[in-house]
């Protein structure tokens, strides 16, 4: 999938979460501007980071690298006051996406 795809479902993700361009930075620990170039497509993203940003967002891994997934929201949804949270938040909110996101896959094995 190219660039700008990639970074087009980041930020709208992002945006729908609403999470801020800082926030995401702080908790990838890189600069805002990163995140931004990466949003646009002018920069593209490495798997590592890509994959903390699926957690951090409650999204698969495969929406934001296979254009033919098509996702309607999130797989795992939290309420929470992104405004009130604290840098130190973030990884834990991504651990219990990810959590989350395995388990439903373990739920949904053939044969279970």
């Amino acid at each position: 999938m190219d660039n700008k795809i990639i970074g087009k479902r980041l930020r709208a993700v992002r945006e729908a979460t609403g999470f801020t361009q800082e926030q995401v930075a702080k908790y990838l620990d890189t600069k805002r501007e990163i995140i931004s170039y990466i949003e646009t497509g002018a920069r593209p993203v490495n798997t590592l980071m890509l994959r903390k940003l699926a957690d951090l967002y409650g999204y698969k891994f495969s929406y934001f690298v296979d254009e033919s997934v098509k996702e309607d929201g999130p797989q795992v949804s939290m309420a929470f006051r992104v405004s009130d949270l604290s840098d130190s938040d973030l990884p834990v909110i991504a651990q219990v996406k990810k959590i989350a996101l395995n388990l439903d896959s373990l739920y949904n094995l053939p044969g279970e």
